[in-house]
């Protein structure tokens, strides 16, 4: 069972939430990927670059599960094959919490994943649509953004990252292509200061965040001095 898995769409859409899993991994938990594109449509790589640059930045995460698909770049299409094809590999994975790109994103490939992982979530966990009986419910789905020219909503939740912040930037390094760097630090320094932290990173909650122990709402960090 994995705690934390990330679905994006291309190689470096898990940058904004490396962070995120970078913690999990420091606390024990166990983070996974799944990736829809080979990223081959941006043009300032080669696909066989994206892949290998995506493998690197999936090894220093050091993820539990990690799968990279072949869905055409710029050309992700939401619907029943793509469903059925994610069906499977989330109830693989049996992630605790799933996090995806929030549907108001700019790309077409983004809001075609979004669709995608909010269905395929919900025939996971239908039994009737299993062979074997086997479903699989995610306790949460946490969206995160990629661009703020579209959803300009501010984030309903911020990680403080500060504590893996330059790890992160080495993951985020592996992008060597995509030159997404100064966009990721901006990211987080943006997202810190919303959460008066020195680094965050900021999640979206689409449905009621549901909590067992209302312990979890006394450790959380008082924004300001």
């Amino acid at each position: 069972m994995i705690d934390f898995l990330v679905v994006g769409a291309h190689p470096d859409d898990e940058s904004v939430v490396t962070g995120l899993l970078l913690k999990a991994k420091k606390e024990g938990k166990k983070t996974g990927l799944i990736c829809f594109t080979k990223g081959e449509a941006g043009g300032f790589a080669t696909k066989e670059d994206r892949v290998r640059e995506l493998k690197n930045a999936a090894e220093l995460l050091e993820l539990d599960y990690f799968k990279h698909l072949d869905h055409p770049d710029a050309g992700v299409e939401y619907g029943i094959e793509a469903v059925e094809e994610l069906v499977p590999l989330l109830r693989e994975a049996s992630p605790q919490v799933v996090l995806t790109i929030h549907p108001d994103d700019y790309h077409p490939d983004h809001v075609a994943v979004s669709k995608t992982v909010d269905r395929a979530v919900f025939v996971a966990g239908l039994k009737k649509h299993s062979s074997d009986d086997k479903t699989w419910h995610p306790k949460q789905v946490l969206y995160f953004s990629l661009d703020p020219r579209t959803n300009s909503q501010r984030p309903d939740m911020i990680i403080d990252i500060s504590d893996v912040y330059e790890k992160k930037l080495e993951v985020v390094g592996c992008h060597q292509s995509q030159g997404i760097a100064q966009f990721v630090e901006l990211s987080a320094k943006q997202m810190g200061m919303l959460g008066g932290f020195e680094y965050g990173e900021g999640l979206y909650i689409r449905q009621p965040f549901r909590l067992s122990d209302i312990n979890a709402l006394l450790s959380q960090n008082k924004i300001g001095r």
